[in-house]
């Protein structure tokens, strides 16, 4: 039988410094996937070249090179706005393939990007007892209310109305209903 993914969202409870850094990140995470869209648009009406995902994950190291805060961000969370952006790409696409209203990607302004990621488990980020550990970040606080099951694929940090939650996505074997 195939494993399902189930995801499974905690509230953090940073404190002032650690709110001040996942604001940084976030912001970061935002500029990056503009540089990303402005690179992909101009390359396409300038040259009529599209550009892959692997073509701009190799900015990455640039961009950290050249910005201070880049550099203290983990190189997966601009990987997967990276990803973010090319999957954008592809629904475009796929949408313009199938005839329905495309819906190029958008440039994202500060209340239109509120969640930046880690792609895998221990790769910028650790459950640390009760607390989540984000590299560059901390060990913040989280309210636990229900245990996590399965394995863990990927993080989310998403901010909502002004609070700040944790958003996993784990695969889990699927249990059969009882009869």
């Amino acid at each position: 039988m195939a494993s399902l993914v189930r995801a499974y969202k905690y509230r953090l409870y940073p404190t002032a410094t650690q709110r001040r850094l996942m604001e940084e990140t976030l912001e970061t995470c935002r500029r990056w996937y503009n540089i990303c869209l402005a690179e992909r648009k101009e390359a396409w009406e300038n040259e009529k070249l599209s550009l892959s995902f692997y073509d701009q994950e190799k900015g990455i190291k640039v961009y950290r090179q050249e910005n201070e805060y880049a550099a203290r961000v983990v190189y997966a969370a601009l990987l997967l706005t990276t990803q973010d952006l090319d999957k954008a790409f592809k629904n475009f696409f796929r949408r313009v393939k199938a005839g329905q209203k495309p819906g190029y990607p958008r440039f994202k302004g500060r209340d239109r990007f509120d969640s930046f990621g880690y792609p895998h488990y221990g790769n910028g980020y650790k459950i640390d007892g009760r607390r989540l550990k984000l590299t560059n970040i901390g060990r913040v606080s989280v309210r636990w209310h229900r245990p996590l099951e399965g394995e863990i694929k990927q993080l989310r940090i998403c901010r909502h109305a002004g609070k700040w939650y944790a958003c996993f996505s784990c695969e889990v074997e699927p249990k059969p209903l009882p009869p």
